[in-house]
């Protein structure tokens, strides 16, 4: 550890060594999707919303007695617009929920074996992919 020439106390550094790293390959589409991230939890909030809004306005349908039958025939167009809103909203987050889980799934099983693909022998660097450089060419 070096000592510092202005006189300020020294840093002691602790490194916890690691052991392996694992690399996953990913394609330019699987990025896109990660990219963007889930639709779905946009898709459930609005359904969240108009479901609300339709119970809502059910229980002021059940409970409320209007002047108006413009103002009653609103509220009714609110709960159908709502429940088939919501239901449909609901029913494309449940399809699509699972878009971004299954390609973090599909990168995922192709780490298939243990050997790892570099091995580092005195600070060298050896992939089993490519062949050793032979004695006769030049290396760099």
């Amino acid at each position: 550890m070096a000592t510092p020439s202005n006189g300020s106390k020294t840093v002691s550094v602790r490194r916890a060594r690691v052991v392996s790293i694992d690399i996953y390959e990913i394609k330019d589409s699987e990025l896109e999707i990660l990219e963007k991230g889930e639709p779905a939890a946009v898709q459930l909030n609005f359904a969240i919303f108009l479901l609300s809004l339709a119970f809502s306005s059910i229980a002021t349908l059940s409970t409320a007695a209007f002047e108006s039958d413009i103002i009653q025939d609103i509220f009714v167009f609110v709960f159908v617009i709502g429940i088939l809103g919501g239901a449909y909203l609901l029913i494309q987050w449940r399809r699509s929920r699972t878009a971004v889980r299954d390609v973090v799934k599909r990168v995922r099983e192709r780490m298939t074996d243990d050997l790892p693909d570099v091995e580092e022998t005195n600070g060298q660097s050896a992939s089993r992919d490519e062949p050793p450089p032979s004695e006769n060419e030049p290396v760099g």
